[in-house]
This record gives C-alpha cells, structure tokens and sequence, in this order.
C-alpha cells in the first residue's frame, strides 16, 4: 500500500508563521430537527459545536407531514374531528419532546441565553430562510431510499441552495466533538469553500489530514501538489499532514475511497465541496457527492 500513496507535512516555514484565530469565528448555529429521526444524536453535537466556538444556537423543528391510517381515509363527520385532535395531539406531544430536549442540550452546555427554539409546519416554503444567516447549519443525513427520482430531500435542498456550510448528521454517528478532521481536497471552487468554511473548526482540531484521490486529473494543485493548501492553513495555526491516493491502484471509487480513509484516520468531520451539475434546470449531484451523502457514518460538512 505504501507504493501507492504519498504523504508529507507543511513546509517548515509555514509552520512557524503567528496564525491569527480571530478571523474565523461560529456566532450562529442553526440545527434542523426534522420530526422523523431521534433528535438526541444530532442536538448533542450541535451542543457540544455551540459550546466550544460560543455560538448561539437555533433549533429549528420541521413539523412532520401527518400520517393517515386506512382506517382513517374512511371516517367522515365528527370521527374526522376526532382524528384530527389525535394527530394535533400527537404532533404537540413529540414537539415538546425535542424541545425539552433542546432546552436541557442549551442549560447542560452553558449555551447563549439567545439560544431559541422554532417550529415551521410542514408545508413551509420558508425552510432555507433559517439558514441564511447561521455560520454553519446541522442537518439530519438523508434517509436511504435507493431511489434516484425523489424530489430533493432537506439535506440536499439546503447544499444547493442556501449558500451556507451544511454539516450532514448520520442517525449513527456517535461524534460529539471534533478533534481530528479529514479533508477531501481537489484544487475546485467547492473544496476551496468549503476548506474556508470549515476553518473555524480546523483551527481547533487536534489533527487534520488533506486527502488528494487522484490528483493528477485535476488542475491547480502546483508542482508539488498539496503543499499549497497544506501551507494556507498552517498560516491560519492548523498543523496538516497530506496524503494522496490513486483510486485505480487502490481500487475503490472516489467516494468509498473518501469514507474509508476517514475511518482509517478515524476522523469526527469530513469536509468537502458538492459537486452536481445542472440538467434540465435541475441540479444533479455528482456521483462522489451522492456517494458520500447516503452512506457517510460520520458528520460532514459539505459547501458550494
């Protein structure tokens, strides 16, 4: 495996530039809890995000389309009154629920006092509004389905729409704190934005590796390639090793590859840019992206 990847350190005289840590800075974080999954997961990690950059931090609670019984397709006149009150009641109940457990997230962590909880019904069409002005938002993982034909799930809706650094939570992730944090890097738009929107958490991570698959087919990485980037955050006080990887010699498509790596580096973040292109006015994701976005077992933080 050796002969099929490289790795190295930053140039010894980036290493030594006085970062400067004020530039990068979580004010606002903005936490979506959907209605469908556990919420305890992803509101601790939110928590644990808000409390170690001083952020406030919002809960937003997406009220759950109402699931209609069989059964109750059929009830007309008072009985559909009656059905009704039970799902108002039950929509009541489990929205209580998750705020009681955002309130005991935002006392147990010393969070802001601004710290403030929402709630959007279902059919709200103002769902990206809340993420306009957070400095990250935390969003559940999309749900598998297999199919490649559904409308747009809230994850994807909000990396292609919302201009903002979206952090995609898996129901199985465990992460709490981000301490080691591996970068998908390719020299394009997406990773440059997302590298500069995640810094704020690579200036606090404990160890964070630059990982270029197949570098050779992308332009712009220099002659030496990852010693740029790995030279741009070491001004910033981020100590990055790099790696690179062939995806033909290692066998494995670039996505795979990418999730692989970060449990072998055992990393809490992944970051890296969307990819996707338009077809028929709709955006597509790219293959990578797609990859990534069902199957990630850890958080990532993707931007466009």
């Amino acid at each position: 495996m050796v002969s099929n990847q490289s790795m190295s350190s930053p140039p010894r005289e980036a290493a030594v530039l006085s970062p400067d840590r004020r530039e990068a800075a979580l004010r606002e974080i903005v936490v979506f809890i959907d209605g469908h999954t556990k919420a305890g997961g992803i509101l601790e990690f939110a928590g644990e995000l808000s409390e170690e950059h001083g952020a406030r931090l919002i809960g937003v609670f997406l009220q759950p389309e109402p699931t209609i019984t069989t059964p109750e397709m059929f009830v007309r006149g008072e009985g559909m009154l009656h059905v009704r009150e039970v799902h108002r009641a039950r929509l009541e109940r489990k929205e209580a629920d998750n705020r009681a457990l955002f309130r005991d997230i935002v006392r147990r962590h010393g969070l802001r006092p601004e710290s403030e909880w929402r709630s959007l019904p279902h059919f709200s069409s103002e769902v990206g509004a809340h993420a306009y002005y957070a400095d990250v938002v935390v969003v559940a993982q999309p749900r598998p389905d297999g199919r490649t034909d559904r409308p747009l799930g809230l994850a994807e809706s909000l990396i292609l729409t919302s201009g903002r650094p979206i952090i995609m939570f898996p129901s199985v992730s465990t992460v709490s704190r981000i301490r080691r944090i591996l970068v998908g890097w390719n020299a394009r738009r997406e990773s440059i934005r997302a590298v500069a929107d995640a810094m704020p958490a690579l200036i606090k991570a404990e160890a964070v590796e630059v990982l270029m698959i197949d570098h050779e087919r992308t332009a712009g990485h220099g002659q030496d390639p990852g010693a740029d980037v790995a030279r741009h955050l070491a001004r910033r006080g981020v100590k990055a090793e790099t790696r690179r990887l062939s995806s033909t010699k290692e066998k494995k498509e670039v996505g795979h590859l990418l999730l692989s790596q970060a449990a072998t580096f055992g990393a809490d973040l992944l970051v890296m840019g969307a990819y996707g292109h338009s077809q028929l006015r709709e955006w597509m994701f790219g293959s990578i992206t797609r990859t990534v976005l069902r199957e990630a077992g850890l958080p990532v933080l993707m931007s466009r």
